[in-house]
């Protein structure tokens, strides 16, 4: 060990400088006070929402947008936020809907300015309690979003109280332009805040048309979809240029279709009858509703979102934490995708099958086993089979000697992009076998385990020290993967991961009579 002989006499030498009294430091002039920088306010992050039981709640808050209200298991969304505007999204733009209180002049009060909103996100679906001089003194409004729950769309219900007045009930809806965003939307993916990117613009609404029917419903042609939509009671409906939407009703409509098209309605408002909207993307595999079954359609919605909030509920001290559960359970939801029959790796940004990481877990933990089958039974199936070659292939030129696709692609792969996505997957796999100790799938899927901890052996394992003792490197297997050095050497993390596997592939070999030695050598 070195010695710590010059250490201590450099101690010694600077400790008369160090003791030292400093000079007191001269106070601050008027100019720098004045700028002097408020350092609390940099600081304090103000708490926005609160619990309220299952809700979280806002009151008069500023953003439009930004909370997503997934429906049935697929990419269509639909993005409501603390004001009282929606967005429906396809993928790509399908449309803006807003709702306000009209005057007898056509002259509209927009429910996003009214005087007093609270917004309640009751996981699943958003409420607005509305009180505003255009509804009358002591009257409320009360709407409900949810999204519909047998096809893409969105069922508004309003509910007034305390009206003293008539009051008329507005509505605007156009902009299905189909755009896509950067990242599908994703907040802080824009030039711009989502609030603003997902505002109505009239270039959205060129190249439409809507079509009236005596009914009261209508169906919009858009570029990417047909949408479609009924009232009850039902709309006074007008097409009008998109120009007017800030005052849609205030004129009378052209006579002749504008080429960039809006929709406007009106229907009056009653304490003893709520109004409903719904909009939805045309599909003939699911009939459009009449107006009278509007109000089962919502109950439909209402009960279905329930189902998923309370799918895992939970009682503790912490107000917060209760709540979190049941937007934990819509947000799991979100992320499966029942046409791909796969998790998603994400439900905005990012909505693709991607093999690894953290999204197949929540299946097993919130008791959708079967969910969780037919994802790992996917990606079994995509492993790519044949002989492991003998040697690595070098680095690629083409990727500057930064990695070799070859090497890693090689059979055993089961997802071909730049991670090694075969680590959490085999994690997650192991634990839908603890979770359901379904021996007879295990069967099934232990030539998958065993095909990749020999693809995953032979890439990643690295022998250190005298003993050779092994250690796995970390080729982008975690969520910190892309902040991280990768240089070949062997890491806690991906060791960790391969320790339990193969203990886990021990155990398994057991049950289903193969050799479980080399992987308990291996552990």
């Amino acid at each position: 060990m070195p010695s710590l002989a010059p250490v201590v006499a450099l101690l010694a030498l600077l400790a008369p400088a160090l003791c030292a009294a400093e000079p007191p430091l001269p106070p601050p002039s008027a100019t720098y006070a004045a700028f002097a920088p408020e350092r609390s306010r940099e600081l304090e992050r103000p708490l926005r929402y609160r619990p309220d039981g299952a809700d979280f709640v806002i009151e008069n808050g500023r953003e439009f947008f930004n909370r997503p209200l997934y429906g049935t298991n697929t990419a269509f969304r639909v993005d409501a936020g603390d004001r009282p505007e929606w967005s429906l999204y396809l993928p790509g733009r399908g449309g803006n809907l807003r709702l306000g209180i009209v005057d007898d002049d056509g002259s509209v009060r927009w429910l996003h300015d009214a005087a007093r909103i609270v917004t309640r996100y009751r996981p699943g679906a958003m409420r607005h309690e509305i009180e505003d001089p255009a509804l009358g003194d002591g009257a409320a409004l009360v709407v409900d979003s949810i999204p519909c729950a047998e096809s893409e769309g969105l069922v508004v219900r309003a509910t007034s109280r305390g009206l003293a007045r008539p009051v008329q009930l507005g509505w605007a809806y156009g902009g299905a332009s189909g755009q896509r965003g950067k990242r599908d939307g994703d907040i802080g993916t824009e030039r711009v805040p989502i609030g603003e990117y997902f505002q109505f613009s009239a270039e959205n609404a060129r190249d439409q048309a809507f079509t009236l029917s005596p009914d009261g419903s209508f169906s919009l042609a858009a570029p990417r979809a047909t949408l479609r939509g009924v009232t009850l009671p039902p709309s006074r409906l007008a097409v009008v240029p998109a120009e007017r939407w800030a005052s849609p009703f205030a004129l009378p409509a052209p006579d002749s279709a504008p080429a960039s098209p809006i929709l406007a309605g009106r229907v009056g408002l009653s304490d003893d009858a709520p109004a409903y909207l719904w909009i939805e993307r045309a599909s003939a595999e699911v009939a459009a509703p009449t107006a009278a079954a509007l109000p089962s359609r919502f109950a439909a919605a209402e009960a279905r979102r329930l189902r998923i909030q309370n799918q895992v509920t939970i009682s503790t001290p912490d107000p917060f934490l209760d709540a979190s559960v049941g937007a934990l359970n819509i947000a799991a939801d979100a992320v499966w995708d029942e046409k791909e029959g796969a998790v998603m790796h994400g439900a905005v940004a990012w909505r693709m099958k991607l093999l690894g990481w953290r999204g197949p877990y929540v299946n097993d933990a919130l008791g959708w086993h079967d969910r969780a089958r037919r994802h790992f039974t996917y990606w079994a199936g995509q492993q790519k089979p044949g002989e492991i070659p003998s040697e690595l292939p070098p680095p690629e030129e083409e990727t500057n000697l930064s990695r070799s696709r070859r090497a890693l692609h090689a059979p055993g792969a089961m997802s071909f992009n730049h991670y090694d996505m075969n680590l959490v997957y085999i994690d997650a796999l192991f634990r839908h076998l603890l979770w359901t100790g379904d021996l007879a799938y295990a069967r099934q899927v232990w030539p998958v385990i065993e095909r990749h901890l020999v693809w995953e052996r032979r890439l990643f394992r690295r022998e250190f020290g005298p003993e050779k003792l092994p250690l796995y490197e970390a080729y982008a297997c975690i969520w910190a993967s892309d902040d991280m050095q990768y240089h070949g050497g062997g890491v806690a993390y991906s060791s960790a991961y391969n320790h339990w596997h193969n203990l886990m592939a021990a155990r398994l070999a057991r049950l289903v009579g193969a050799d479980p030695s080399p992987y308990e050598k291996e552990a």
